[in-house]
């Protein structure tokens, strides 16, 4: 049996943050979500197809501060045809700045996971954590 070796070269974390991408120049905007994300990609649930190798501009917001990433799809998914694509995007362009302000929210998110877990008296995944911590973030409400 043949071992799995990861090609990926920084750590995805199950976080659901709200962003905004605009797909190969199109207007408007469309709003997603990311399904897990790191510092180098993420995987994002959209509700049309977009092609392999499509060219994206990514808008996130990270500790009060928009960032605008060049991107690119790198393989759509979808389990049914009522189900969102799920679309890995691989980041081309990132600043040192994008780095410290994702690793600062993670941090920040990872806090309040704890701190809600002890309040709700159960652990809480760092998916539920980041949906609730979003939902409630003045950024996106």
């Amino acid at each position: 049996m043949a071992e799995f070796t990861e090609r990926r070269r920084f750590k995805r974390y199950s976080v659901y943050c709200p962003l905004q991408y605009k797909a190969d120049g199109r207007i408007p905007r469309e709003s997603s979500i990311s399904l897990n994300i790191s510092e180098g990609g993420a995987l994002i649930s959209v509700n049309r197809k977009l092609g392999d190798a499509a060219s994206l501009i990514i808008r996130m917001f990270l500790k009060n501060e928009d960032f605008f990433i060049r991107s690119r799809v790198v393989h759509v998914e979808r389990s049914s045809d009522k189900d969102p694509y799920s679309v890995g995007i691989e980041f081309l362009e990132r600043t040192a700045g994008f780095a410290m302000k994702f690793y600062e929210e993670l941090e920040t998110i990872m806090f309040y996971q704890r701190h809600y877990g002890e309040e709700m008296e159960r652990p809480i995944s760092l998916a539920e954590a980041s949906m609730k911590w979003y939902r409630n973030s003045p950024a996106w409400t």
